[in-house]
């Protein structure tokens, strides 16, 4: 019996307890010492405490719908208001879904770690199983210790439309208007310099961001993309202090940077664990395939969005961490770190012709010390590679068998006897797709033909935007 594709409602109890819950700030402090480097930097940063809910109870779905209704009246201050309330609140919620994951996955890893299992052999691979639970139940509590003091927005977004709205950044067209005819230029030009960051082709926006800039009484330095990841500020004042010689400060902010790329990206992958909705009712095993596929594409995203930093797209941005690491450490002399971040870097770019020579320099000047771990690579770059990899080949694999499932076998005869009952009203079979499919909280839909992983920007006027001029380093240095 084939079941027929159909749209169904998204199902709520303990999936929905999955997804929505609010993270006690002092979840972050802490790991066990088995902990991993990338274990540790989920935590390399405290969440900021969580504010109260609105006092009218409203969501920041009900915020943003308040804004543009304000903004069609030309209620410009009021327009400011409620897209303000509407971009912190959707923030707060980002990283309190986001952080209850990573926080029980984490106890997950931990409990596995010590083997506390309800049974010593794992029979029928049930050990994993029991992991889900345990991670579900420690969701479920999160979900009702923090729920009641934040308003859950799923009611109003079944199909995911508010989030595309708030994930593409399409609140900012009508943030960068309100705040022009409230006379704040410069914030002005921040929302507008927000949204051309992530819609670098709208001509439109580029042209009003560089009117604005001109204008009298805006504040250049002020200039800021509003959704900014954390790391970016310590990844750039490290590459400003290693420009001015200041070895020690470059390696405190560079060290930094790696623990908090990490951390923003971990948030990112974390929020990828949505809801999805299937589209038709599909059995046990077909839809945790179909579900981790959604989740994978959208995580893929995560690794690639990383890579744009204040109007300019950089391939491999995680690994030039390392290459400005292995030259600090060499400068002071650190010489198994600088042979280590070297190592680390060589991971991810293999080909690179510097490094090696710039590997051969330490060992001459390390002479007799050097010693096994300097060839050791550093352990968040082995494990950020290999889980990188091993998605790359996932996707791979997806991509060659599942389209070749949909194109049948020519030899076999009962492809072309199929009945159209096994297929959707676009043609579509019971398959995993093998490109990103729809729905659940992902980011921008990845195109599947994408190879390698990250591309250098083809648009030139992404390079062109105007950013905060910072000493020794300039939007067209590379980083």
């Amino acid at each position: 019996m084939v079941l027929r594709k159909r749209r169904t409602p998204v199902v709520f109890g303990l999936f929905v307890l999955y997804c929505c819950f609010v993270i006690d700030p002092a979840l972050a402090e802490g790991t066990s010492s088995s902990s991993s480097s990338s274990d540790r930097a989920r935590h390399s940063e405290q969440p900021e405490a969580l504010g109260d809910p609105p006092e009218d109870g409203s969501s920041f779905i009900d915020q943003y719908e308040a804004g543009v209704q304000a903004y069609l009246g030309n209620e410009w201050e009021e327009c400011v208001y409620f897209l303000e309330r509407a971009l912190e609140g959707y923030r707060t919620y980002y990283e309190s879904v986001a952080n209850c994951r990573l926080e029980c996955e984490y106890e997950a890893r931990d409990i596995r770690h010590r083997g506390d299992f309800l049974h010593g052999s794992n029979v029928d691979n049930l050990q994993h199983y029991e992991l889900i639970l345990r991670r579900t139940l420690c969701l479920s509590k999160c979900a009702r210790k923090y729920a009641i003091y934040r308003y859950l927005p799923f009611s109003e977004d079944f199909d995911g439309h508010y989030m595309d709205i708030f994930q593409d950044m399409k609140a900012y067209p009508y943030l960068y208007s309100c705040y022009t005819k409230t006379n704040q230029i410069t914030l002005a030009a921040s929302a507008a310099f927000t949204y051309l960051v992530r819609h670098p082709e709208d001509t439109v926006m580029k042209k009003s961001f560089e009117e604005t800039i001109e204008k009298p009484g805006i504040d250049r330095d002020e200039i800021r993309d509003l959704e900014e990841k954390k790391f970016v500020d310590l990844l750039i004042g490290g590459i400003v202090d290693e420009q001015e010689k200041n070895w020690d400060r470059a390696l405190e902010q560079l060290e930094a940077s790696v623990m908090q790329f990490i951390f923003d990206e971990n948030q990112c992958r974390a929020f990828c664990d949505g809801e999805f909705d299937h589209g038709f009712l599909p059995d046990f095993v077909t839809a945790i395939g179909n579900h981790f596929t959604n989740s994978l594409y959208c995580k893929r995203n995560c690794t690639s969005n990383m890579g744009m930093v204040r109007g300019k797209y950089y391939e491999n941005l995680f690994p030039r961490h390392f290459r400005y690491l292995q030259n600090a450490y060499y400068q002071v002399k650190k010489y198994e770190q600088s042979y280590r971040a070297g190592m680390s870097y060589l991971l991810f770019v293999p080909d690179d012709i510097d490094m090696p020579e710039s590997l051969k320099m330490i060992e001459a000047e390390a002479k007799g010390s050097v010693t096994a771990n300097f060839f050791k690579p550093r352990r968040e770059a082995v494990e950020y590679n290999d889980r990188m990899v091993y998605e790359e080949k996932l996707v791979q694999f997806i991509k060659e068998e599942f389209d070749q499932l949909d194109r049948g076998d020519p030899e076999d005869d009962t492809f072309e006897q199929r009945s159209n009952d096994e297929y959707d009203d676009a043609g579509e079979a019971y398959t995993l797709s093998t490109s990103p499919p729809s729905g659940g909280s992902s980011s921008t839909d990845m195109d599947s033909e994408k190879e390698p992983l990250l591309q250098e920007s083809p648009v030139d006027a992404v390079n062109e935007l105007y950013r905060k001029e910072t000493d020794g380093y300039s939007d067209r240095d590379e980083l």
